[in-house]
């Protein structure tokens, strides 16, 4: 009589035994030999059953498979990575980042962008190339500075702290960007710094944090000279209601609607941009001078996500205006920047101790800390996918790596450390 053997059974019922097994018990088995770790890592189906009541980071990258997703995805649950600064500057800068690809990484420091290539852990990058914006002279305090910027439609605009506007265009972006056109001044003729940038068809938003006014300006009326326009050319004014003025701008994926997170008010605003009427407005009287909404990001094509002054990061479901999920910082810091993978995992920046927070959004409790970076810094801006999350303090970018093996690597787990400060409230 031959030996039993799982490696001589019909892949059909293997997997049937394998799926019947705990997480522990399927990684003691892929060591028995190499046709069973070949067989479990490359069987999708039975890592899709075993994902299904785990938070998976991100599934953007096509070439990872559903083991490596689950496999990094417990990593970033575990608190186990490796991490690196990987730019340094001895100014305090507020940066703002996008990640365009996997490894293509967009930064502002002052009024210079910067692209770089990043390699397949982040760890090591390359400078791809340097611009500086246009840049106003004003007879105050401000600086500068680029304060945020998107990248759309194979163009980079840049609202600027000295209030005015750059916008470039690109058909490589590993290539160094044109100047397309400029605003001097954006905002109540430049006195008022430009916080936040929109692109909509032919169309540039600016915003400021002191104006509730939108300011929307067609394109082809915009100049590229030292007598750029001024405010009589601004193709529309959209003065938002119950507000001092407007931190942050996002357009959903069909570009029908529009979400203004404000500045005097912690219920963000949604306008369709069709028609220019309002989807959601704050009710009369809850204009606060406390509340601030820093960043919101559309988390799906039925709400967004923003994150408060105040700590709190929220989801509002658009088509009943009703506020679906709540939680706060484990630490009731103030919370300046987030990202949304689309599905369950949302990653906020906080104002202290260079921290990330992650957050499944099926539970209001943290999945995981990251302390970033040794410095104590607020963390401005952030961006991650599946193997890595990028930080950026004030004088240092932090890479995160996940992408990593388990059991070398030592975790930081700081999942319940913290759930004290949480459970208080």
């Amino acid at each position: 009589m031959s030996e039993l053997s799982l490696e001589k059974l019909p892949p059909e019922i293997l997997l049937n035994i394998v799926k019947r097994l705990n997480l522990s018990d399927i990684g003691n088995l892929i060591l028995t030999s190499k046709y069973i770790k070949a067989f479990i890592i490359n069987e999708s189906y039975l890592w899709k059953l075993i994902s299904q009541d785990r938070l998976i980071i991100s599934r953007n990258i096509p070439t990872l498979s559903w083991y490596h997703s689950c496999r990094i995805s417990y990593n970033w649950c575990k608190g186990i990575f490796k991490s690196k600064v990987i730019i340094q500057h001895k100014i305090n800068y507020m940066p703002w980042m996008q990640l365009l690809s996997p490894n293509i990484l967009l930064v502002s420091f002052g009024s210079d962008l910067v692209c770089f290539l990043l390699e397949h852990s982040g760890f090591n990058r390359k400078l791809l190339w340097k611009l500086t914006v246009p840049t106003m002279e004003r007879f105050d305090v401000r600086t500068n500075d680029i304060s945020r910027f998107i990248v759309k439609d194979n163009m980079i605009v840049c609202g600027n702290r000295d209030g005015s506007c750059a916008m470039y265009e690109f058909h490589d972006i590993k290539i160094k960007p044109v100047l397309l056109n400029y605003i001097q001044n954006c905002h109540n003729f430049g006195l008022e710094e430009v916080t936040a940038v929109e692109k909509w068809k032919n169309c540039i938003v600016t915003a400021s944090y002191i104006s509730p006014d939108l300011h929307f300006w067609r394109m082809s009326n915009i100049g590229c000279s030292d007598t750029s326009p001024n405010e009589n050319v601004i193709f529309k004014k959209l003065k938002i209601p119950e507000c001092i003025g407007c931190r942050s701008l996002t357009t959903d994926s069909t570009e029908t609607k529009m979400a203004v997170g404000l500045n005097g008010n912690i219920m963000p605003v949604f306008i369709d941009l069709n028609t220019g009427q309002y989807l959601i407005a704050p009710k009369s009287g809850t204009r606060t001078l406390n509340h601030v909404v820093r960043d919101i990001k559309w988390h799906n094509e039925s709400g967004v996500v923003y994150v408060t002054h105040s700590g709190k990061l929220q989801y509002i479901d658009v088509r009943t205006g009703g506020l679906t999920y709540e939680t706060r910082d484990p630490f009731d810091s103030s919370l300046y920047c987030l990202k949304s993978d689309g599905d369950k995992a949302v990653v906020t920046g906080s104002s202290e101790y260079s921290r990330c927070v992650l957050y499944d959004m099926r539970s209001t409790h943290h999945v995981q800390m990251y302390f970033t970076q040794k410095r104590s810094t607020p963390i401005y801006s952030l961006e991650f996918d599946a193997k890595k999350l990028i930080a950026a303090g004030d004088q240092r970018v932090a890479v995160i790596n996940f992408n990593v093996n388990s059991s070398t690597t030592k975790a930081k787990n700081y999942s319940y450390i913290f759930q004290f400060v949480s459970s208080r409230r």
